[in-house]
């Protein structure tokens, strides 16, 4: 199994789920951005240097892989391009039918009865880049944004494991 270096970036505990994969799988992590307590107590916890925005990882330049993981903020081009290998985003739609913020409520909204989470090589614009894990999600009569949600993060933690599999 190829090792690699990455930096995570996001605002919710997906990320720890997922930092304490890469880190069970014998990866680096060279840096975390986020301004969320929890995520930066474990980055602590990990010995890992945490950053407020990511405009900070400009001086971790030198990892290979970059996660946007619960990620609401626009990345800038140039931080797109400091990984060796490439910048993948977790988004909690299906995508390309549902792009951009709060696609859970969105979908319950419209009436849909079904839903997803996506896995996507990040480029320029918003939910752009091929697809590299999906999952797809039944929608209950009776969830709400926060079930849904909830079903979204799970949906999210468990195919990590699939995107790891496909980086290494």
């Amino acid at each position: 199994m190829t090792r690699f270096t990455s930096a995570l970036v996001g605002e919710e505990t997906l990320l720890i789920g997922c930092g304490d994969q890469l880190l069970d799988h014998g990866h680096g992590i060279a840096a975390v951005v986020s301004t969320n307590p929890h995520v930066i107590g474990w980055a602590a916890s990990h010995g890992l240097p945490v950053h407020d925005t990511v405009t900070g990882l400009r001086a971790d330049a030198g990892f290979d892989w970059l996660f946007s993981i619960a990620n609401l903020s626009v990345i800038p081009d140039d931080v797109l391009a400091l990984p060796a290998k490439g910048a993948i985003n977790f988004h909690d739609g299906p995508l390309p039918r549902m792009a951009g913020l709060n696609t859970p409520v969105w979908a319950l909204l419209n009436g849909e009865t079904d839903h997803g989470i996506s896995w996507h090589v990040m480029e320029a614009g918003i939910d752009k880049g091929d697809l590299l894990v999906t999952r797809d999600i039944a929608i209950a009569e009776d969830d709400t944004a926060h079930s849904l949600n909830s079903k979204c993060y799970a949906a999210g933690l468990d195919s990590f494991a699939e995107l790891l599999g496909q980086i290494e």
